[in-house]
């Protein structure tokens, strides 16, 4: 090989070379096109109260609501007058639509129209989710991305579990049989007063943050002598309007004055 066609390998070598180190360091320094994965199904699932509708107050005869089930692709609830009934479709990450909607022919005459619900659910292209208070609520927006509709969610599920009532009306109840399982889902309660076997159910006040009462609660008739700390369980659970968690092993009731009358501590079943 002559020396000419020597410097004219070697160059195209370095020229070679020094193409793919740029080409890495291009590679290296190019910003990240991977998405997170979102997860739908936990921002959307579960019952959601209607707020507004176009920046007015939702104002019905019957509470206004949707559930979103992702997994079945539906969605039902009520128009504030209506079931209604329909799909709901998932085009990546905050895109959604809502189609097939169907609902019941009752005729009612409530402020916020059917009419102006159905178009809100018509017009729904996209959603954000924001959380205030441990309150989560519920932008649906159209293509504008203009808000339609406003909804909330408080999720109490933080109800759920075995208790013991550690006080009532601030005064601590010594007896560690004072016990209370809360099942949010079967709407129920059931327990122990230390002295009778007590049960009832839930109502969950969508209108009310963290909106709670026990109702239908009833207790069977054995007679004790710590009478009175069962008669104050189920004065404070009549009169309890309320909730908050304190912390992952506390939570407290309220009555409709915000006064503490029960603190609940979760317990340890194994």
């Amino acid at each position: 090989m002559n020396m000419k066609k020597l410097h004219t390998l070697i160059a195209c070598l370095l020229v070679s070379a020094g193409s793919a180190t740029i080409a890495n360091e291009n590679t290296n320094n190019a910003p990240s096109t991977v998405s997170q994965p979102v997860d739908v199904a936990k921002d959307l699932d579960g019952e959601w109260t209607m707020l507004d509708i176009r920046n007015k107050d939702v104002n019905t005869r019957e509470r206004a609501f949707l559930y979103f089930s992702l997994k079945d692709s539906t969605f039902y609830g009520n128009n504030g007058c209506n079931v209604v009934n329909g799909a709901i479709h998932h085009h990546g990450a905050n895109k959604i639509t809502l189609d097939n909607i169907i609902t019941t022919m009752m005729e009612c005459h409530n402020v916020t129209s059917e009419r102006t619900v159905m178009k809100a659910l018509n017009d729904v292209a996209s959603y954000k989710i924001s959380v205030e208070d441990g309150i989560r609520y519920l932008s649906l927006l159209n293509t504008k991305g203009h808000q339609v509709m406003t909804l909330k969610n408080h999720d109490i599920n933080f109800l759920n579990g075995a208790w013991t009532v550690s006080s009532l009306n601030g005064e601590s109840v010594t007896n560690k049989n004072v016990k209370l399982v809360i099942d949010v889902q079967e709407m129920k309660i059931h327990g122990n007063s230390g002295c009778n076997i007590i049960n009832g159910t839930l109502f969950i006040d969508p209108n009310i943050d963290w909106g709670v009462e026990f109702q239908q609660l009833i207790s069977t008739m054995r007679m004790c002598h710590d009478i009175h700390i069962e008669t104050a369980l189920l004065v404070a659970l009549e009169e309890t309007q309320t909730c908050k968690k304190l912390n992952d092993e506390e939570i407290a009731l309220y009555d409709g004055d915000g006064k503490n009358v029960a603190t609940l501590r979760r317990l340890n079943l194994r």
